[in-house]
């Protein structure tokens, strides 16, 4: 931990900033480090932003200070990312809010005690933790708007002018896909959309576990307004493997099985793929953070998306809906 005074990165003078305009922080006596360290593969975690931990006074660090990174700003709405949550906290599902700088695009948590840590893909493969996700995401789904609609094609859009012009090498068959997504955002949009408030980005380094199993939500960059299938689909697609065990998600969402709604589910987490793969080769293109495997990140994410997408009952898939 270091006093103020002394920044040695451009995130740490950000961070500095931002302590200085908090109130709730006594400048002359905080202290602060790097809470955690950015890694693309095999998780995408903490690529996007930069955090610190901070002691308000100098003894104890129960402040978690997080600094919203510029490469990807366009496609983060601050505002929204803030009222989402302001809005988890008030169900319970994500830690206190304490403060916000929004000049420094940085805001300020109470900080999870010792009992807590990142979730693993094997943490949330358990019965009782999947079941809770589900419960949550209903939960957050029952609120008001959040003011922000947004589909996983309408990120791609707005995504491939930015990769295209960005000197990224892209896929051969990266056109395939593209054609691929045109022909899936018509079969959903034909069948009906209800947008719900959603986290939106429900990946394993996104939930913290607790002490007795308790989950909590952070990182509300991806919070909007969004078909709830979306993000049933993209927890399954990170989850399982293999169909069979995605199906159970499905009755735990709706108390039912549906082929239809299951099908919504895999189109969407093939969109998924691809959105988060594009966005990753911007983010390497665009990054000062060296020695993170955004490449890698991105090549097992067009991978998935092009193994489903070449499956040959997708199309059925397609035509169903």
């Amino acid at each position: 931990m270091k006093k103020l005074g002394h920044p040695n990165t451009a995130a740490e003078e950000r961070a500095e900033r931002a302590i200085r305009n908090m109130s709730v922080i006594d400048a002359n006596k905080a202290t602060y480090a790097v809470s955690a360290f950015p890694v693309a593969s095999p998780s995408y975690h903490a690529v996007e932003s930069t955090t610190f931990n901070v002691a308000p006074d100098g003894n104890g660090a129960n402040l978690l200070l997080r600094l919203a990174n510029d490469e990807v700003a366009e496609l983060v709405d601050d505002d929204v990312a803030f009222v989402a949550a302001q809005r988890l906290h008030g169900l319970g599902l994500s830690p206190t809010l304490v403060a916000r700088v929004p000049a420094e695009r940085a805001v300020l948590f109470s900080r999870l005690d010792e009992g807590w840590r990142t979730a693993k893909i094997d943490d949330l493969m358990q019965e009782d933790a999947v079941v809770r996700l589900v419960e949550m995401q209903k939960t957050i789904a029952a609120g008001e708007p959040l003011g922000r609609p947004w589909s996983v094609f309408d990120g791609i859009d707005r995504l491939w002018p930015l990769i295209s012009t960005s000197g990224a090498v892209l896929p051969g068959d990266v056109n395939w896909m593209l054609a691929w997504m045109t022909s899936i955002r018509e079969a959903i949009s034909a069948s009906g959309v209800e947008l719900r408030p959603a986290h939106g980005d429900p990946q394993s380094s996104n939930v913290m576990l607790g002490p007795d199993k308790a989950l909590m939500l952070v990182d509300f960059d991806m919070a909007g307004d969004i078909d709830p299938y979306y993000q049933l689909g993209v927890q399954m697609n990170e989850l399982y493997q293999f169909e069979s065990w995605m199906k159970p998600l499905l009755e735990m969402h709706d108390g039912r099985f549906c082929e239809k709604a299951f099908n919504r589910c895999r189109l969407y987490a093939a969109a998924d793929d691809l959105y988060w793969a594009l966005r990753s080769l911007l983010q390497d293109v665009r990054s000062p953070l060296q020695g993170v495997e955004f490449l890698k990140y991105a090549s097992w994410r067009f991978l998935r998306c092009r193994m489903l997408l070449g499956h040959p009952g997708f199309e059925e898939r397609v035509r169903s809906l």
